[in-house]
């Protein structure tokens, strides 16, 4: 699938553990086919609503969590930010910066490597995540052009 002369890759999910009004929801994925294909996406993942104790520059409406590791506050995680478009949210999977020097919290740096666009649909009963591999746009200008002209598994209504 493309965007932009872009690549990115669809995994779909369904609603495993919560409901719609949990802060807290498990999925897991359907179209399994897609793991040999982009080993960024996990059987299991969690969305979590944002609690606002964090020191990210965005607002972030939710946080994925892809299961990679037996903890989940290990795993590989990214924040949800809303769109102009209800229920799509965009973010980006981070690379690591392993240096001597961390965060203020201890921690390593990260920098955008994967930007990702999310749908929930059906009241959050299925979760769709596409993942655009190696490329992140920087330009909030162009972020906005390609979830413009994204093709989304539920169609938009114009200028929504």
């Amino acid at each position: 699938m493309q965007t932009g002369k872009r690549r990115y890759f669809r995994g779909i999910y369904a609603l495993k553990n919560g409901s719609s009004e949990n802060p807290k929801k498990e999925f897991e994925l359907i179209n399994t086919d897609i793991l040999k294909d982009c080993k960024l996406f996990t059987k299991i993942l969690r969305i979590e609503k944002d609690n606002g104790y964090h020191d990210r520059s965005r607002y972030f409406e939710y946080w994925l969590y892809l299961r990679n590791d037996t903890n989940w506050k290990r795993c590989y995680k990214s924040g949800l930010a809303k769109t102009q478009n209800a229920f799509v949210f965009e973010g980006n999977l981070p690379l690591p910066v392993r240096l001597d020097q961390k965060t203020a919290k201890g921690k390593d740096f990260e920098n955008p490597q994967h930007f990702i666009i999310a749908q929930s649909i059906n009241t959050w009963n299925t979760f769709v995540l596409d993942i655009f591999p190696n490329f992140y746009p920087v330009q909030k200008k162009l972020q906005t052009a390609i979830l413009k002209e994204h093709t989304y598994l539920l169609r938009m209504k114009k200028g929504a």
